[in-house]
């Protein structure tokens, strides 16, 4: 793993599923790329939030920053909410890991109950298909119809506090549910502790190995 490349829907996607991994990469030399394919603009929703995407686009500059890692900023995003799979936005994302010689993507699940997270999975699998590793994560906590049962992790007790550092950059907007104390992000955290329990050290993120080359 040289050169990485973390799709996301959404800006904070990256973070919440593989944030610490990024972090992780990054401080050890490897090129650590992000990537987001929907705008994240948000004007009525269930939960009385409106999410601008030049507020987005400002956060997650930040939690790149946070992270050590780079954010490509050129690509040409689709509507929130309505991010469907075409051979079109496909190329787009294959033509970002061809330029940026990508060997190993990070993608969404796309047996998730985002439609968002759906397609880019979808989309991101396809575009990725002759990278060598390919694994597949889950930032959001929704109970899915093909549960989510990681059997890859990475250990990240080291990058925890960068990992929260990142989520922190996001406004309230993107926490999508729960009091102040008992957030998504904050969530996302105790399924990291988990997960570290579960492979005896602090905390881990936990992917699905699509496609690895040893």
């Amino acid at each position: 793993m040289k050169r990485i490349l973390i799709i996301g829907a959404h800006y904070d996607d990256a973070e919440l599923g593989a944030g610490g991994t990024a972090a992780k990469l990054a401080a050890a030399g490897k090129e650590v790329y992000k990537l987001t394919l929907t705008d994240n603009e948000v004007k009525e929703s269930v939960y009385n939030r409106v999410t601008r995407r030049e507020d987005s686009i400002r956060d997650s500059a930040r939690a790149c920053a946070a992270l050590g890692i780079k954010e490509i900023s050129n690509f040409q995003q689709e509507r929130v909410c309505q991010l469907k799979y075409s051979t079109e936005i496909m190329q787009r994302v294959e033509q970002v890991i061809l330029e940026k010689r990508i060997d190993t993507v990070f993608v969404h699940s796309e047996f998730d109950t985002n439609q968002d997270h759906c397609e880019a999975g979808k989309i991101s699998k396809t575009a990725a298909r002759h990278c060598d590793n390919i694994l597949i994560y889950q930032s959001n906590l929704y109970v899915c119809e093909k549960p989510f049962y990681p059997t890859v992790f990475f250990d990240i007790t080291d990058y925890i506090e960068m990992k929260r550092s990142a989520l922190k950059q996001y406004g309230i907007e993107h926490q999508r549910f729960g009091a102040e104390n008992d957030t998504l992000f904050e969530n996302n955290i105790g399924r990291n502790k988990l997960w570290g329990y579960s492979n005896g050290v602090k905390y881990a993120e936990g992917f699905l190995p699509f496609k690895l080359l040893f």
